[in-house]
């Protein structure tokens, strides 16, 4: 370099410190002038709120914001206990995201697969076996697997593929809800003048004969018994339940085959079949119409206890009856579960656990009851599946609706945990149905469901040689 390039860089140099310098010189003017310290430099806040969203299936108002009677509030719904939580966790917010039941499972994988999953679900159990086959479930941390193993009366539900993979909520099973007005009425009563349900199914269906009424035009203006058709819980569930009254099942023990075609199954098909030939019963029935007085009985499970209570009102206690379901050969029924859990794609795994630890693990100081257990027991109106939830809620759980349902739970068999269960599923609901509208015999069509079923269970459950 010669010596007028060095003469030149030197004096560039020396601008741009003296430009440095003087601009230090005004930025050490200017604070001291208003007195205040030097910017620092930006550095991440902690006060950035962690926001959870809790993906829930109820629908039903009185389920969120709880229960008011005479303008009290009488039992906490869903949003309560959040508040509660966000108010001794300032730094967490959670929202929650209501799917419609018959919309759950499509559109929680549908979030999973866009990447815009909730944080916590809360599902069927049947539902949790395809969840875990195609990763959307998060696997539970070590504590919270030993916790269920411990304290829940049953991991039936929860357990896929010899592992626990969620907290089980509720465990519920099917009984008979009957109308004690309209028996009274028909004179289906006891020696005492109170209404007597019927035992057997033979009874039941003798029962509902009587509890028919027709209008001029031979339509049904009140049912003896309903389903609600095309809703897999108010004919799948009931079918099965009878099923297991008929010492019939539904699957082998090893998901490989389908038991439908069984005598057992036949049976239970044509029992229930025999409902439409009687005339008792119709395609157009809905359980629902139980709360307008329009139906006598109907099979039903015991969260359903706060829908009617909203329809019934102060005249609940004195209307609603329950029963075991009528049998065919023993008494028992189905029994099936929900859990929860946190997605896997959730960006806040370890606050959605802690959330769940505090809600569904921890007692409450002054009961002793988990929050999640009272939320079940006394304002969903479902049995809580862990056992000091179940001993603290008694005075809820020992009310003439729901003891039966409390008490038939030894009875009742668990639901096989298969995949594809909504496929299945919804094959049996056609097939059964296919029988009330007669268009096959109960035969023709167990046989038909059975062929269909095998067909896929083959791909998930070989046959051992």
């Amino acid at each position: 370099m010669n010596t007028k390039a060095v003469v030149i860089s030197l004096v560039v140099l020396a601008l741009i410190g003296a430009g440095v310098v003087f601009a230090w010189v005004v930025l050490l003017q200017r604070a001291a002038v208003v007195n205040q310290p030097l910017p620092a430099p930006a550095t991440p806040t902690s006060t950035d709120k962690i926001k959870l969203t809790y993906a829930v299936h109820w629908e039903e108002k009185y389920q969120l914001d709880g229960v008011y009677e005479n303008g009290q509030l009488k039992s906490k719904g869903l949003r309560q206990y959040l508040d509660e939580y966000m108010q001794l966790h300032p730094n967490v917010e959670i929202d929650v995201l209501q799917i419609p039941y018959s919309d759950y499972a499509s559109k929680l994988q549908l979030f999973h697969d866009t990447d815009s999953a909730p944080d916590i679900y809360q599902i069927y159990s049947t539902w949790g076996v395809e969840f875990q086959h195609r990763g959307v479930l998060a696997n539970p941390p070590t504590d919270v697997k030993d916790e269920v193993k411990k304290n829940y009366v049953s991991t039936a539900g929860v357990t896929i593929a010899n592992d626990i993979w969620g907290i089980p909520t509720e465990v519920d099973d099917y009984a008979l809800v009957y109308n004690k007005d309209l028996f009274k009425k028909a004179g289906l009563v006891d020696e005492e003048g109170n209404a007597k349900p019927p035992t057997t199914w033979a009874e039941l269906v003798a029962d509902a004969v009587k509890l028919t009424k027709k209008d001029e035009k031979g339509n049904i203006a009140q049912y003896g018994f309903a389903f609600t058709p095309n809703n897999d819980t108010f004919v799948v569930g009931p079918f099965l339940s009878l099923l297991s009254t008929n010492n019939g099942k539904y699957l082998s023990d090893d998901y490989s085959k389908c038991l439908l075609s069984s005598p057992e199954g036949v049976e239970t098909a044509a029992a229930t079949q025999q409902l439409f030939t009687k005339g008792v019963t119709d395609m157009n029935g809905n359980v629902w119409d139980f709360g307008q007085g329009k139906v006598a009985m109907i099979v039903m499970a015991p969260w359903t206890e706060g829908t009617l209570r909203q329809s019934l009102t102060s005249t609940f206690d004195n209307v609603v009856g329950v029963a075991p379901i009528p049998y065919l050969k023993k008494p028992a029924s189905l029994q099936y579960s929900w859990f929860m859990g946190v997605m896997a794609k959730s960006k806040h795994q370890q606050e959605a656990w802690d959330f769940l630890r505090w809600f569904a693990f921890e007692p409450q100081p002054d009961r002793g009851t988990t929050r999640y257990g009272d939320l079940l027991a006394q304002t969903i109106g479902a049995i809580p599946s862990r056992r000091n939830d179940i001993a603290g809620n008694a005075s809820w759980l020992e009310t003439p609706f729901k003891k039966v349902f409390v008490d038939e739970l030894p009875n009742s068999a668990p639901e096989p945990n298969v995949l594809q269960s909504a496929r299945l599923s919804s094959i049996v609901m056609a097939e059964v149905q296919s029988t009330w509208t007669q268009t096959a015999t109960p035969a023709q069509a167990m046989t038909s469901a059975c062929a269909q079923i095998d067909d896929i269970l083959k791909s998930y459950y070989p046959v051992s040689p």
